[in-house]
């Protein structure tokens, strides 16, 4: 029977991991924030930006990206 490497089973999970993106369409009305503030935060410019986390599954992002009006969230990876 052939093992795993748990090495590389990391190093996949790593590689599947999602992250959300604000486009520049953002306009900065800030219903990501309001819906998921441990993700999204508002720039000096009032425009919303991702905060660097280890993982966003869990936090609402989805809930996020469909209350955008402009469409300006999505995964990526």
């Amino acid at each position: 029977m052939t093992s795993i490497d748990p090495t590389k089973v990391a190093d996949v999970a790593a590689a599947l991991k999602r992250k959300p993106v604000v486009s520049s369409a953002c306009i900065g009305c800030s219903a990501c924030v309001a819906i998921s503030g441990d993700v999204f935060e508002l720039n000096d410019d009032g425009y919303s930006i991702v905060m660097d986390l280890p993982d966003y599954e869990g936090k609402d992002v989805d809930d996020a990206i469909v209350a955008c009006p402009v469409n300006a969230i999505s995964w990526t990876k």
